[in-house]
């Protein structure tokens, strides 16, 4: 319901940040754009992953003790319900990203120039981020960093790339993320990797275009 709201605003306003949307929506599954941007998302997303666990790692370097890490992969951690945890993260790449846009459309009904809007929705992102995270005073550039990836995302790339970066971040939300995949509570989490992963390749593949990844073709291009 929030995007059928949504989806006449966007489309007269920002109608380039729909348009592998929009392929996917009309059965574009092999659509090289829809693999790019879902791909771009991964990155992106990854890469929110890693500020969110540096900004809770680099009080050491500062001679502090880290922040202990409070969200729904950590707190229940001795429950193995992996299809209402994968449910909640592919939710929450939709839902937010509806809600990024629909901020950004009130945003720009009150400033009436985008970047402008843009900034706030950086500002509000960095702040609900620290607060909600209880990130230290001292490492709120990772949550500023993080809320940038996000936006830029939003602004370079549009609704899809969005919906992939916020699934692919929210693994080190709704799991126990480790590096001992052999551990009783890693089972969960290495099932939601491997269908990231799966589906990185597949957008990789199809971004291609059907050419060769060392074809002198692709190469020249």
């Amino acid at each position: 319901m929030l995007y059928i709201a949504l989806e006449p605003f966007v489309r007269k306003r920002w109608p380039q940040r729909i348009v592998a949307w929009s392929r996917l929506l009309a059965g574009g599954y092999r659509d090289p754009l829809v693999g790019r941007d879902i791909l771009i998302g991964a990155v992106f997303g990854v890469a929110v992953i890693v500020c969110h666990l540096f900004s809770s790692i680099a009080l050491r370097w500062i001679g502090q003790p880290p922040v202990m890490i409070t969200n729904p992969g950590s707190t229940n951690i001795g429950t193995h319900l992996f299809i209402s945890k994968f449910l909640s993260q592919l939710d929450a790449g939709f839902y937010l990203t509806f809600i990024a846009f629909l901020l950004l459309l009130l945003f720009m009904v009150v400033v009436r120039r985008e970047r402008i809007a843009f900034a706030i929705l950086w500002l509000l992102i960095t702040v609900l981020s620290a607060l909600i995270g209880n990130v230290n005073l001292k490492m709120v550039m990772f949550p500023a960093l993080s809320g940038f990836l996000i936006v830029y995302t939003i602004y370079r790339y549009g609704l899809l790339a969005s919906v992939s970066s916020f699934f692919f971040a929210h693994l080190a939300i709704f799991y126990s993320m480790t590096t001992e995949l052999t551990a009783w509570y890693a089972t969960d989490f290495l099932i939601a990797l491997v269908i990231c992963l799966v589906l990185a390749v597949y957008s990789f593949y199809i971004s291609l275009a059907g050419q060769p990844l060392f074809g002198g073709k692709l190469l020249e291009e």
